[in-house]
């Protein structure tokens, strides 16, 4: 406040007549202040500036460095009883309402004194416009309250949304609750908001209560104690005033208060035991307001007056029996249930007598203060009485107004994460007979039918991790009529039901008729219910719950907890939320049936690994600056830290001159990393099922296409999967075929035909026979001596030899043993016999060989004549399929719940063959003395392969770090080395490793 009093003394001294706002603009470039000194200050501008006219301090600039005792003592001082007296008003403002409402509102503040202002349905920019110009004009700063109990939201259009009260109950971790609160206190703060009427300390003991419901934490009294202290302390010690609402409790009540007045019938040892229980536990943790509910509470006060208006449920109960201190609040005079019992004024004059400290939306101000006034002078409200308030709300006004508050900044992402780690903590499964979550094996046909409003993000979140058909329905009539007809058919279902609302109305908002959808489902797939809404539509006795063998409760409806839930039935987040509420004999209060992970990538933030996303912004940089200078027209990353996807985008377009942008379900041909993730996890499942050893000799599985052939017969697989064989680097087969430079016609054909079905590219089609030829070539090409040279020809034999021992196709034995089991869904070759072309990206302009763009055909010229699929290259993915493939490695085998490899098999492979030749089996690794393919940051532990066309896949165990970049640097020409040269994997690489090196523990 130093600076602020310096601000208004310059202001006043000397005769300067400079613009407040400019002059602490100035000031802000010479001192560090903070955005919170420049709001208060601009609040005082006006005030300061009638101060310098008049030559004469105002009460504001008087206090800006004083005592709370001398502020407060010296506004008493100055103000009168009248002006005293509209302290105790907090009067509505309506901004959607017009221009109108907004004059009266200033009307008040100006004329009638009233000390604050409660806003409802606006916008940020509208509100923060509207407090800025009603502070300006008001002589005393006025209290500025907000309805946030789910964040600014609740009343702003644009402002943030939290979870529900009944959300954070499910979730159950008051730490977290602790943090949303604190978060809602920033943006409260922000926007020049002093009071959140919140936490909602009602215990929701009648699940058909109207108007409570999921504004409470649940109906375990011991659990929403827990949960109100944790939100008065996270509002408050981030400098926001909490109000405890609605003593003594609004749970157990049937009747809506905004019409009509709710009795609460129960003892008050009952009272005691369950309502009072949190609103204790409130005080006792320093709440500095309480809201006082309309309702009648007999065993309390028999005379059945509402406990806002009554001074035996204040005075007695409240303050002096719990020893609350701080500011009593009615709640609003203008509801029915005391609005259409007492005159407009004549309520205002009962909540004071009763103990109200601060009237909540009077409906007749003027009248009111006038009422208040006479009654005053007349004796019958004693002027200690109106000064001891004024002196109560004056306390509180320098504490959390004039008093300096400290101030947090959060990032998006923080406030995102904890948002994330609520939902996900809260998703509570309710039913899962035999296992069925999470799933497991995804080589199955799954259904999902969604029905109701704001769907696509569950959509995306399943479609991630499986091959699915979606029916969606905007409404239960809609999925009766146009029910599918083939659900028979498969194998998992998934019925996800949306709501638009959480509350009673027309069945918490799935529609009357919502359990008739029950009686179509088909008997034989396992079925999955998914409730986005509120969990008690349960309670409607027509719906058969026996029809699901998996039930999830949700809450909410949008796209944090849509995420959060998709992730959880494929089993990347466990299960641990609670029902914080009874549903019926079947779905008691603490209903949760616990699940576990099952190795799955999960999908989160940065933060939540204690990165900071700003550190990972730097790849973008990096990729972005690759495009610039012309090293690929696009790409893919995808960073995975403990099973944990941190950061997944794509850059860039198709081609250079292209309109298609790279979305991250684009496809791209991976090159040699088809070497691991095709031939070499092939040899690995045929090796765990006891079908295959390295040890063995090429002769062992080969014996008839090595006849003639001994010295190649003694090759052993370990030498030539780790290119130690002596086998030359590559042979250009393409060139025997062309004559004078263009396709012999004599080997080729335009379309496919009995002894051409080897489909090279569009419309070119080989002669399928020469296949022998080229196996002819490698075979007779002299071996060269037995140390590192790296080779595609071994895997020329590898495919053969997968094909023998599994006694399937090679591209069939992966789909089927691998990609789908693990829901691989991009992960093919021949990716045009799956996805549109527009999917795929194109990677060379083939101006030599097929003299075509090269779009969903193999790129490499060797695997293209083998009919597009080779053991070296052939394979097409996504970045994120690639990861979830390498996450495979680095959980020993296992992914998704599914043991595909056993463990020691992929230690075998992956570690070093030979000394003095860094490779393993397949796997490419780090050079002894770091780095090589891989940056020098890498663990020794490391390993992956790169590919011709643009792309890395790399794994390192050690660090728990997966890292995927999938370009078509060779688009439109295989000579831009730039990616190479600029060293961008390997840059990007070393981004990540900072930033994990970096992180916050």
């Amino acid at each position: 406040m130093k600076y602020l009093h310096k601000f208004s003394r310059d202001l006043i001294s000397n005769g300067k007549q400079i613009h407040g706002t400019v002059y602490f603009r100035n000031m802000m470039l010479k001192q560090k202040f903070s955005p919170l000194y420049f709001g208060l200050a601009l609040l005082f501008v006006p005030i300061l500036f009638s101060v310098s006219k008049k030559r004469s301090k105002s009460s504001v600039t008087q206090t800006s460095t004083v005592s709370k005792d001398e502020w407060v003592t010296g506004m008493l001082k100055k103000m009168t009883i009248q002006e005293k007296i509209g302290q105790f008003f907090m009067v509505s403002a309506h901004p959607n309402d017009g221009r109108k409402d907004s004059l009266e509102v200033l009307d008040m503040i100006r004329k009638d004194k009233v000390g604050g202002v409660i806003f409802f349905q606006t916008d940020k920019k509208t509100i923060k416009r509207q407090i800025s110009s009603l502070q300006s004009i008001s002589e005393v700063p006025l209290f500025i309250g907000l309805d946030a109990e789910w964040g600014t939201t609740m009343r702003l259009f644009d402002g943030d949304r939290f979870p529900y009260a009944y959300t954070l109950g499910a979730a159950d971790d008051p730490e977290l609750s602790k943090k949303i609160a604190s978060m809602m206190a920033l943006e409260c703060r922000q926007l020049g908001i002093h009071i959140n009427f919140s936490p909602v300390a009602d215990v929701n003991s009648n699940p058909r209560n109207p108007v409570i419901g999921f504004r409470s934490f649940g109906e375990n009294p011991k659990k929403v104690a827990e949960h109100v202290r944790s939100f008065v302390n996270g509002l408050q010690e981030n400098g926001v005033l909490a109000c405890i609402k609605h003593f003594p409790g609004h749970g157990n009540t049937d009747t809506d208060s905004h019409y009509d007045l709710p009795v609460l019938n129960q003892s008050r040892k009952t009272l005691e035991a369950i309502d009072l229980y949190p609103f204790i536990e409130g005080i006792s943790s320093g709440s500095r307001s309480a809201m006082l509910a309309h309702v009648a509470v007999p065993s309390i006060d028999p005379s059945n007056t509402p406990a806002s208006l009554s001074s035996v449920v204040i005075k007695q109960l409240l303050q002096k029996d719990l020893g609350f201190k701080g500011l009593v609040i009615s709640d609003a005079l203008n509801m029915k249930a005391v609005a259409d019992r007492y005159g407009k004024s004549e309520v205002v004059v009962k909540a004071i007598l009763a103990g109200c400290d601060i009237v909540l939306c009077p409906e007749s101000v003027r009248e009111a203060i006038a009422l208040v006034l006479e009654r005053t002078e007349k004796g019958e409200i004693p002027k200690e009485l109106i000064d001891s308030r004024c002196r109560k709300i004056l306390e509180a006004k320098y504490d959390y107004i004039i008093k300096q508050q400290k101030t947090t900044t959060l990032s998006d992402n923080e406030i995102d994460l904890a948002k994330y780690q609520v939902y996900e903590k809260a998703i509570t499964v309710l039913k899962n007979e035999q296992n069925t979550l999470p799933f497991s094996r995804l080589d199955k046909k799954i259904a999902r039918i969604s029905i109701g409003v704001h769907t696509a993000h569950f959509r995306d979140a399943i479609s991630r991790y499986a091959q699915i058909e979606h029916f969606h329905f905007f409404s239960t009539e809609e999925a009766l009529e146009r029910w599918p007809e083939n659900l028979a058919n498969y194998d998992e279902i998934i019925i996800s039901l949306h709501s638009n609302t959480v509350r009673t109305k027309n069945n918490f908002g799935f529609g009357s008729n919502i359990s008739e959808i029950t009686s179509k489902l088909p008997v034989k797939p396992t079925k999955t219910l998914v409730i986005f809404g509120n969990p008690l539509v349960l309670q409607d006795k027509q719906f058969n719950t026996e029809h699901f063998q998996a039930i999830v409760a949700a809450y909410e409806n949008h796209g944090f907890v849509q995420d959060r839930v998709g992730q959880l039935i494929f089993g990347a987040i466990p299960s641990t939320g609670h029902l914080p509420i009874t549903l019926s004999e079947q779905f008691p209060r603490n209903t949760g049936i616990q699940t576990k992970t099952n190795g799955r990538l999960k999908f989160t933030l940065p933060e939540e690994l204690g990165i900071d996303s700003k550190e990972l912004n730097r790849v973008d940089d990096i990729a972005l600056n690759g495009i610039e200078k012309g090293a690929y027209p696009g790409c893919q990353i995808v960073v995975a830290l403990e099973g944990k996807v941190i950061y997944r985008k794509s850059f860039g377009k198709h081609t250079y001159d292209g309109l298609d942008s790279v979305r991250n379900t684009d496809l791209y041909d991976i090159a040699s990393i088809s070497k691991i993730a095709g031939s070499t996890v092939g040899l690995m499942r045929l090796q765990t099922t006891g079908k295959f050893t390295l040890e063995n000799r090429l002769g062992d599985y080969l014996p008839k296409l090595l006849n003639g052939h001994d010295e190649h017969k003694s090759i052993t697989l370990k030498e030539m999967m780790a290119h130690q064989a002596g086998l030359p680097a590559w042979i250009a087969f393409y060139k025997k075929t062309l004559k004078n430079g263009e396709l012999n016609p004599s080997l080729y054909s335009t379309e496919r035909k009995k002894g051409y079905e080897l489909n090279v590219a569009k419309n070119i089609w080989l002669k399928t026979d020469y296949e022998d030829s080229i196996y002819y070539q490698i075979l007779n090409a002299s071996l060269g001596p037995k140390k590192y040279e790296y080779s595609d020809l071994g895997y020329y034999f590898v495919k053969k030899i997968i094909e023998q021992q599994s006694d399937q196709r090679f591209e069939t034995f992966l789909l089927e043993s691998i990609y789908q089991p693990l829901g691989l869904q991009s992960m093919r070759y021949h990716p045009l016999d799956y996805f549109a072309p527009q999917r795929i990206v194109p990677t060379e302009k083939d101006l030599v060989f097929r003299k075509q763009l090269i779009r969903g055909y193999v790129h490499d010229p060797g695997a293209a004549m083998l009919g597009g699929i080779g053991g070296h290259a052939g394979l097409f993915s996504n970045a994120t399929d690639l990861a979830a493939l390498m996450q495979m490695l680095l959980n020993k085998g296992t992914y998704g719940g599914v043991n595909l490899l056993k463990a020691e098999v992929v230690e075998e492979y992956t570690r070093p063959q030979f000394t003095g030749n860094r490779r393993g089996a397949g796997f490419d690794r780090p050079n002894p003395s770091g780095g090589g393919t891989c940056h020098a940051l890498a663990s020794q532990k490391s390993f992956g392969h790169s590919g011709f066309t643009g792309t890395l896949a790399w794994a390192d165990p050690e660090n728990e770090l997966n890292y995927v970049f999938l370009s078509n640097r060779v688009c439109p020409s295989q000579d831009n080395w730039k990616l190479r040269d600029m060293n961008i994997r390997t840059e990007i690489q070393r981004v990540i490793y900072e930033a994990v090196k970096s992180r916050k523990k």
